[in-house]
């Protein structure tokens, strides 16, 4: 088990190795997909301007309402209609008996089924239903393997059993929550508006409001118990870097935390979060992403493991399957060290009806 949170991992130059390494791994596998794969499929089906959902997957900030950029409007006329499958490895721990210790060992799954309507030209609304899952999981091999295959620190998993699940939360001298057993229970469901400011050539804005629901439960750290909301802007520009072919994408958000029932650990009332992605047509059927996804602390108690703010980087790419159908493949690193997984693996499987 890693002591001392970032003193531990490696730098965000070594980082951005593995994160371009490992997701190179998906470029490959896109772009080598079997040209019959994509017959029917047009450029415009990829959805260039709307990113990667990205988000901070640790046992604590997975709880709270913090938003994913989620870019351009649904389609006039159109439901998305989409299943994501988040994979993500935890391995840290950092704290002291003042602040609060936190132990993540182990690996969480989110599987969601994800709705997005169009409400005329300007408007659409959507909804996440999400199930939890923490588990040993089965990527600590493959973690193990790829660090020695580029010399990289392993922050001392060669210490402890591969697959096993450790996760605890310890503030006040008392273990607030610990979970050693797999366990699954359903999230908090997530509903949102969407509201298109402008629209013109090549470019969007949206204002969306967010609110999650109290659904999932602390005990199993599938939910805080409390409800909160969250306001973001988002801009899609596709002429700023036309001469590149790349399409940007920002956003810019802020969370308003309720009343949780997480014991001993006082959480921020406001979280800000922001995006940055650049997307580019390899062809007309593929499509290749860089970004970075971030947002402040959200637990106060001066542990970054505890909720503390994060920055991630993500590559992957959308590939259109067939018209109206694609999927997402991303892989997620933490490049800011202890307030994040140490890799997300990301599928999105979707559709517009």
């Amino acid at each position: 088990m890693k002591s001392g949170g970032a003193a531990s991992r490696p730098g965000a130059g070594r980082w951005a190795v593995v994160l371009l390494a490992a997701a190179a791994l998906s470029w490959v596998a896109l772009a080598t997909t079997p040209a019959a794969a994509l017959e029917g499929s047009t450029a415009a089906s990829i959805r260039s301007a709307v990113p990667l959902p990205v988000r901070n997957l640790t046992p604590v900030t997975l709880l709270y309402g913090l938003p994913r950029s989620l870019g351009a409007l649904a389609m006039p006329g159109e439901t998305e209609l989409s299943l994501r499958l988040e994979h993500a490895n935890n391995f840290t721990a950092g704290g002291t008996a003042e602040s609060g210790t936190a132990v993540f060992d182990g690996t969480t799954t989110v599987t969601g089924v994800i709705v997005r309507r169009s409400l005329g030209s300007r408007l659409e609304w959507g909804l996440e239903l999400p199930y939890v899952h923490h588990g040993g999981g089965f990527t600590d091999g493959f973690i193990d393997g790829f660090h020695d295959l580029f010399g990289l620190p392993d922050g001392g998993r060669d210490a402890v059993p591969r697959d096993r699940l450790d996760y605890r939360l310890v503030n006040g001298g008392e273990t607030r929550v610990q979970l050693d057993d797999a366990t699954g229970d359903v999230g908090d469901v997530r509903g949102w508006l969407g509201y298109r400011l402008h629209a013109g050539e090549g470019r969007q804005a949206v204002l969306r409001g967010m609110v999650k629901a109290p659904t999932g439960r602390v005990p199993e750290l599938s939910g805080s118990e409390g409800t909160d909301l969250a306001l973001t802007l988002e801009l899609v520009d596709g002429r700023l870097l036309e001469a590149a072919g790349v399409t940007l994408t920002l956003m810019g958000g802020v969370s308003v935390l309720g009343k949780d029932e997480l014991p001993g650990t006082p959480h921020e009332d406001l979280v800000w979060s922001g995006h940055l992605g650049l997307h580019y047509p390899l062809t007309g059927n593929l499509v290749l992403r860089a970004q970075l996804d971030g947002h402040s602390d959200v637990i106060d108690v001066g542990t970054r493991q505890f909720g503390g703010a994060t920055l991630q980087g993500t590559l992957g790419g959308t590939l259109a399957l067939a018209t109206g159908q694609w999927l997402d493949i991303g892989v997620v690193e933490d490049l800011s060290g202890a307030s994040a997984p140490d890799v997300v693996f990301l599928l999105t499987l979707g559709v517009r009806l």
